[in-house]
């Protein structure tokens, strides 16, 4: 034989009103996500509220393509060091070559992320983007 079960709600509960936790956590959840996308930590991340999200992509690309230059350039002058020739002698084909795939290579890498020289400069210059629109938004205030 079977007992009917109650209903375990009562007329008079009244749920605790979470809106405002459940948005301080959306926010960071948000924030934390942005920055895995471009590889900073949470705290760094933090330092993007404000910022146009235009120029946060703008800043990210720029970084990017200034670390695959760079490691292009790391890539040249490590084949430079090495012994021109070999068996099938040496051609301005090959070299024009060598600088096309050391190049390509290089943009691979940089997207990949690289040795994170393209993280250090997006983390450095939000901060900077930061604080201008800090001292616009004072500045149209005050």
């Amino acid at each position: 034989m079977t007992r009917p079960v109650s209903p375990l709600v009562s007329s008079d509960f009244q749920a605790p009103d979470l809106s405002a936790e459940w948005s301080t956590r959306m926010e960071t959840a948000q924030a934390a996500s942005e920055a895995r996308a471009v590889g900073m930590d949470a705290e760094a991340a933090k330092a993007t509220k404000g910022v146009d999200p235009k120029q946060l992509d703008q800043l990210r690309k720029v970084s990017q393509d200034f670390e695959s230059v760079f490691l292009s350039y790391m890539m040249k002058v490590g084949r430079d060091t090495t012994s021109k020739g070999g068996f099938w002698g040496h051609s301005q084909g090959e070299e024009i070559f060598t600088s096309m795939r050391d190049d390509e290579l290089a943009k691979h890498m940089a997207k990949a992320g690289g040795i994170g020289l393209a993280k250090l400069l997006v983390e450095q210059l939000t901060r900077t983007l930061q604080e201008q629109a800090n001292n616009a938004k004072a500045a149209s205030e005050g």
